[in-house]
Formats: structure tokens, C-alpha cells, sequence
């Protein structure tokens, strides 16, 4: 962030000067006092699971120049040590501080904003996208996770005067949350990976899922641009929306402007496939990414990067050089050409059935092991999904199948149900894992394919960590 007075914030976001000199310089803001640097201003949010306000002499200790605080928290804040002379800005909600600043600071900078949201493959869409164009044009990008309320201020808070592009991921866990994202950043282009059933439960309806990613179309720049999947079943409905904008089509199945063709898994590398341009032919492609499924992703990178009039040699060799995001079907090598398939950042299930696809692409002969943890965010639809999801591995030449929680117990009863030996299913309770990492280690055989996958809740990569001390 570039430097600013202290009253200069206050006055931007409504803000009283308690304490302090207004003409003390801020660096940046800062929302954890882990992280925190000298010079910055700490800004007290209160979450579901913590407040801020209880870490702000933390902070000042570890170099603030003060806090932003609410003014119905001001007891707690004096009753701690180390705030004397440093600076307090009291305001009604330190969340809406951080985004009336961030929005402000961010109308300083003339960027071309591309958001990208969907159910499922919106970060590695995100990344491809970045890593393309970024090769050529100096940008910024939502790191990680930061696609929220309070992850993309914070982004926004990043950019300098060499920034020319944005590159926003927009995520929701409700109807209007989108809409409030796109009133700190103003799509000037517009992503949508896919319609699927990921938060179908905070939703209620894959419809309310339609209604809650078509928010970002419905605030498209009037010049803008829509980039949308064409196999999916919303597609006509989200044209509809932008009739009166630019829309560049990408599928697999479906005439668009950018398919994919003659497409091959390289064995446990990647794929790759001839890339058509309004049907003709141009490029063969190399995409370091398992599972037919990131070719979506790879797509719609390729139709922005394009758009972008990135010369299609740097695409290529872009895509070839991409690495996969961690817990991404990110394929792991361990001793004896064991190899683990770590999709383990999160699962709804599209995604799961997904997974269980790219392990029988990448895995040959070799036997199949497959870890699965609980899908969340179903509401009433919990059991039904993962019922559906246990009749889905029964279908799948798989050789051991593990779960874990209440959801997993669901899928394992399932698939049983279906058809698959019991003596291969093996279902354990959260709390469980080290005893499913030693079951685990029993009956690992040397070339074995495992996937592991479930919900960010679930914590699945504990399992691959401790296995592989155990390993």
C-alpha cells in the first residue's frame, strides 16, 4: 500500500481520531497480528471465531503504529498494555472500514479487472489465467483463498502503479454476497467456470447457485466481456444476461470459440490436446494438469489470455509450464512408486466424481485406493449426496476404499450396498485418522494409486502428513 497520513484514513472511512497523532504515516493495514509489520495500522475484525480487538497490544509490541477499532469495543482495547501514544480510530464496523478503504485505494489505479467465479475450478482458472498473462503484463492477483469479504480488500491494498491487470477470484457462501464483491471491484471481464452444487446446502437450490454466480454478469462493465462455459446446463440463461456485452465461448462437447480437441492423458503427466479457435485447428497443447475436467479451466485461461492478444507460442509454453495448485490433484511421489492423487483442499460432489475419473486415467493397472472424507455444506441434502456418491465408487474398479467421518460412514455403507467387498471398505470417525493411516500402512503395496479427497473442514491432508512420517 503507499503511504498515507492517519487523518486521511479516518476521513475516508468515517472514522474518529481517539487517540494519536493524525499526521502519523501508515505504511499498510493489517488484520493479523502474525503477520504484522513495523509501521503498519492494525485493524480489529471480529469473526465468527475470533476478535481482533483482544490481540491489539500484540500488535502494537510488534510494531503498529495503532488500530482501527469499533467503538462498542473501546473497553476491551484500554484494558490492554502497550497502547499509550499509539494511534485509535474508532469507527462503527471495522469490517466495512477495511472495505470502504480498500475501495477507495483501489479507484486510484486504472486496472483491467478480470473475476472469475464458479462452483468448481475457479482458483486453478484464477491461476492459469494469472500465470498466462502475467508472463507478458505486470499484475495482481488474489492470493490463496482470499476471495471473500475480507481476502480481497486486503488484495486490493497490494497494488501499485505498475499494476495494469487485476486478476480477482470471487467466491460466496450466499445470495448478494457476489453483488458486494463486485461493488469493490468492477468486472470489466467476467469468468464463470461451471453451475454445480458446491454450498447447494447454505443455497438451498442448484438454482439459488445460479442466481448467486450470475451476480457477477448482472455488474459486467457495459463494455465488458463474459467468458462462459458452454457445456454447462446455465449457459443459454447466463448468455441471456450479457446479450448486450461480448461473449467468448469455451467447451468440450459443444461448438465454441475455443475447444479442445484429439485430447490424450500423457500418462500420469498431463494431457494434451489440439486447441481449435472458432473450429479451426491452431495449436497442440501440453497441459501439466490431471483429469479431463482442468481442460475447462485451461480454456477458459486460453480465451482471456487470447482476448488479451497474447501471442499463442507464449500460451503454450505458459500451460506447459504451469505447475498444479497444492491439494489441486496434485500427485505425489512417495517411496516404493507408491503415488498419492492430494485433492484434499475441499470436495462437493461434482468434484469428488471428478477425481475418481482422473484416478482411473492416470493409474493404469495399478491397484486403486481411494480416501474419502466428508462433502459439507449439503444442508438437508447430506445423506442423499453422499448415498449417491458411495453408489458412484462401487461403479469404479477400486481396490480399497477408506472414509472418514459421518458423511464417509454413508458412502462406505453405500458402496457396500452396490456391490464392493466389505473386507475392502474401511470407514473411521474424524478423530480417527492415525488409526486409518496404520490400516493404511498395512495394506500399501508397492506401484499403488491412492486418492485422497474431502471437504476443507475435514482437514484431509493430516492424513498424507502423518502417513508420510509413518512411511
Amino acid at each position: 500500500m503507499l503511504a498515507y497520513k492517519v487523518k486521511e484514513i479516518a476521513r475516508v472511512i468515517s472514522g474518529r481520531i481517539i487517540q494519536g497523532d493524525p499526521e502519523t504515516i501508515i505504511n499498510n493495514l493489517s488484520i493479523d497480528s502474525r503477520t504484522l509489520q513495523p509501521g503498519d495500522l492494525f485493524i480489529a475484525i471480529s469473526g465468527l471465531n475470533f476478535d481482533g480487538h483482544n490481540f491489539i497490544s500484540e500488535a502494537c509490541a510488534k510494531g503498529a503504529k495503532g488500530a482501527i477499532i469499533e467503538n462498542s469495543k473501546k473497553d476491551i482495547v484500554f484494558n490492554q498494555k502497550g497502547i499509550k501514544n499509539k494511534v485509535l480510530i474508532e469507527v462503527e464496523d471495522t469490517l466495512i472500514a477495511l472495505q470502504v478503504w480498500s475501495k477507495y485505494y483501489k479507484n486510484i489505479f486504472n486496472t483491467l479487472n478480470i473475476c472469475v467465479t464458479g462452483s468448481n475450478g475457479k482458483s486453478t482458472t484464477k491461476e492459469l489465467i494469472a500465470y498466462l498473462i502475467g508472463q507478458k503484463i505486470p499484475l495482481l492477483k488474489t492470493q490463496g483463498s482470499y476471495n471473500n469479504e475480507i481476502g480481497i480488500p486486503l488484495t486490493l491494498l497490494k497494488l501499485n502503479h505498475l499494476h495494469r491487470i487485476l486478476v480477482v477470484e470471487m467466491g460466496m457462501r450466499g445470495l448478494g454476497e457476489i453483488k458486494k464483491l463486485t461493488e469493490l471491484v468492477t468486472p470489466h471481464w467476467a469468468v464463470i467456470t461451471n453451475i454445480g452444487e458446491a454450498h447447494i446446502g447454505l443455497l438451498g437450490s442448484k438454482e439459488n447457485i445460479f442466481k448467486a454466480k450470475s451476480e457477477l454478469l448482472y455488474s459486467l462493465d457495459a463494455k465488458g466481456f463474459a467468458f462462459l462455459n458452454k457445456d454447462d446446463a446455465y449457459y443459454s440463461r447466463m448468455k441471456k444476461i450479457v446479450k448486450d456485452k461480448k461473449v467468448v465461448s469455451f467447451s468440450l462437447n459443444n461448438p465454441a470459440d475455443f475447444m479442445a480437441d484429439n485430447v490424450q492423458t500423457v500418462e500420469d503427466k498431463g494431457i494434451s490436446f489440439e486447441l481449435k479457435i472458432k473450429n479451426k485447428k491452431v495449436k497442440k497443447i501440453f497441459l501439466p494438469l490431471l483429469g479431463r475436467h482442468n481442460l475447462y479451466n485451461a480454456l477458459a485461461a486460453i480465451a482471456v489470455s487470447y482476448q488479451m492478444n497474447l501471442d499463442l507460442d507464449l500460451i503454450e509454453k505458459g500451460l506447459a509450464n504451469f505447475k498444479p495448485l497444492a491439494m489441486h490433484l496434485q500427485l505425489i511421489s512417495l517411496p516404493n512408486k507408491v503415488k498419492v492423487l492430494n485433492d484434499a483442499y475441499n470436495a462437493n460432489p461434482l468434484s469428488v466424481k471428478k477425481a475418481l475419473e482422473t484416478l482411473m486415467e492416470v493409474s493404469g493397472k495399478n491397484r486403486k485406493i481411494v480416501v474419502l472424507g466428508d462433502m459439507l455444506e449439503l444442508g438437508k441434502k447430506e445423506y442423499f449426496y453422499h448415498h449417491q456418491l458411495g453408489k458412484e465408487v462401487a461403479k469404479f474398479p477400486i481396490d480399497i476404499l477408506f472414509t472418514i467421518g459421518e458423511g464417509g460412514r454413508i458412502i462406505a455403507q453405500s458402496a457396500e450396498r452396490e456391490g464392493m467387498l466389505r473386507r475392502n471398505i474401511f470407514s473411521y470417525q474424524k478423530k480417527s485418522k492415525k488409526y486409518l493411516i496404520r490400516k493404511l500402512n498395512h495394506l500399501v503395496q508397492a506401484g499403488d494409486f491412492i486418492l485422497l479427497k474431502g471437504s476443507r473442514d475435514m482437514h484431509m491432508e493430516d492424513i498424507l502428513r502423518f502417513w508420510k512420517e509413518d512411511f
